[in-house]
C-alpha cells in the first residue's frame, strides 16, 4: 500500500478522489432577484412563439391563385338601341321609295322661303358649289335693296341709328338668311365638303346640323307564291332610318 501524506501535525490529508467536485451553477448577483417559475414559463411560451413564427415565414403562405373571372364588355347605349329590321326571305325585292320633300323655290324668292339644296352621291362638286355663290349673292342684293328702301328719304339721325341697330344685330349674332344644303347617307361627304370649302372664305358663317330621316322601302315577292300563311308574313312596306346632315352657310 502507498503512503498516506500527512500534515506536520499528523493528520492524514484527503486525496484528490474523495474531493468534491465544484458546482458549475452560477450564483445569482446580490444585486439581482432569482427568476420565478412563472417567469420561467413566459419566457419558455415566447421562445415557442417566436420559433413557430420564423418556421412559418421560412416556409411561408402557398401563393393564392388568382381567379380568372370574365368580364364581358359593356355594350355602349347607342348600340342598344339600335334595332335590326328583321330579315325578308330570299324570294322578295326592296325597292326604295324617294325622300318626300317640298318644292324649291326660285332664286329670286323673299327671304320668307328658305333656299335649300339637296345633294346626293352622283351631285357634281364644281356645279354645286356654283350655284351656292349663286344663291349668297342673290341674298346679299336683296340685303342692300332692302338698306336702300329704309334709309331713302330719312333724317340723318333716322340713318345713324339704323347702322347702330345693323351693327348690334351682327355682334348679336342675329340669324339672316341663309342656304341650307342637304344630304342623306353617302352623300353627307360631299356636303360636309362643300361647307369647308366656304368655311374658308371671309364673311361667311357655316353651321352643321345632324339628324336622321324615315325612309319607305316596297317590299315586292319574285317567284313562286307561297301558302297564305307565308304571304302574311311578309310586309308590304318597311321603315328604315337614315342619317341626314344639313349645312347652312349665311353671310356675316
Amino acid at each position: 500500500m502507498a503512503g498516506k501524506k500527512r500534515t506536520r501535525t499528523g493528520e492524514v490529508k484527503p486525496s484528490n478522489a474523495t474531493q468534491q467536485p465544484q458546482t458549475t451553477t452560477e450564483t445569482t448577483p446580490p444585486c439581482a432577484q432569482p427568476q420565478s417559475a412563472a417567469n420561467k414559463s413566459t419566457a419558455t411560451t415566447h421562445s415557442d412563439q417566436n420559433t413557430t413564427l420564423e418556421g412559418k415565414r421560412a416556409t411561408g403562405p402557398p401563393n393564392p391563385t388568382p381567379s380568372k373571372s370574365k368580364s364581358k364588355p359593356k355594350q355602349p347605349h347607342t348600340q342598344q338601341l339600335r334595332q335590326k329590321l328583321p330579315k325578308l326571305p330570299p324570294n322578295t325585292t326592296i325597292s326604295r321609295r324617294p325622300l318626300l320633300r317640298p318644292s324649291l323655290p326660285t332664286p329670286f324668292s323673299s327671304s320668307a322661303s328658305p333656299k335649300v339644296l339637296y345633294i346626293t352621291s352622283s351631285t357634281p362638286f364644281v356645279p354645286a358649289l356654283k350655284r351656292i355663290r349663286k344663291l349668297l349673292a342673290e341674298i346679299q342684293q336683296r340685303g342692300k335693296q332692302s338698306q336702300r328702301k329704309k334709309h331713302s328719304g330719312l333724317k340723318s339721325r333716322e340713318v345713324e341709328k339704323g347702322i347702330v341697330d345693323e351693327l348690334a344685330r351682327k355682334k348679336g349674332g342675329a340669324e339672316g338668311e341663309k342656304v341650307y344644303v342637304k344630304a342623306t347617307g353617302r352623300a353627307i361627304p360631299k356636303a360636309l365638303g362643300l361647307g369647308v370649302e366656304f368655311q374658308g372664305e371671309e364673311g361667311c358663317v357655316v353651321r352643321v346640323e345632324m339628324g336622321s330621316v324615315r325612309a319607305v322601302d316596297d317590299v315586292g315577292v319574285v317567284g313562286k307564291e307561297g301558302d297564305d300563311g307565308d304571304e302574311e308574313d311578309i310586309p308590304e312596306t318597311r321603315i328604315r332610318n337614315v342619317s341626314s346632315v344639313t349645312v347652312s352657310i349665311g353671310l356675316e
